[in-house]
């Protein structure tokens, strides 16, 4: 019974490891490709939308409308979460100040819709989930636990 119990759990941890490296990828991908494929423009801010979807303060999202030209003059449009820190919560005032502003938008030059004004924060979010992933694995794999000694 131990022994199989101890299979369900790594089998349950290599499930899991697969999730997070999968999904870190998933969520860095659009970030790789415009590195990969790179684009570089001025663009500007046009509107914001704050958003609160319960009464809770911590449920609140804030995005940004950013316009910009390619190289080939084509004109862009694009929405995404608005710029700032991991641990930021915007308030309303906060993300309307953003407006009019001034951005170095980066662009995959084959797809030119797939756009950021946040490329760090794009690709680390995706490299955390993927570490967390391969940590995991590399965990089984190598022996560093045994899932046994968890319970």
């Amino acid at each position: 019974m131990v022994d199989n119990m101890d299979m369900l759990l790594e089998m349950l941890m290599a499930v899991g490891g697969l999730a997070f490296l999968c999904g870190g990828l998933f969520l860095s991908r659009g970030a790789l490709l415009i590195q990969l494929r790179r684009g570089i423009a001025h663009g500007r801010i046009e509107e914001t939308r704050f958003a609160r979807k319960r009464t809770s303060d911590s449920d609140r999202e804030a995005y940004v409308r950013v316009t910009f030209e390619t190289a080939e003059q084509t004109p862009i449009s694009f929405e995404q979460a608005a710029p700032g820190g991991f641990f930021t919560t915007h308030e309303a005032h906060s993300v309307r100040v953003l407006e009019g502003r001034d951005v170095q938008v980066h662009y995959d030059r084959k797809t030119p819709s797939r756009a950021t004004i946040t490329p760090r924060r794009d690709i680390s979010a995706g490299l955390a989930f993927s570490l967390a992933g391969l940590f995991i694995l590399a965990a089984l794999l190598f022996g560093w636990t045994d899932p046994s000694d968890v319970f």
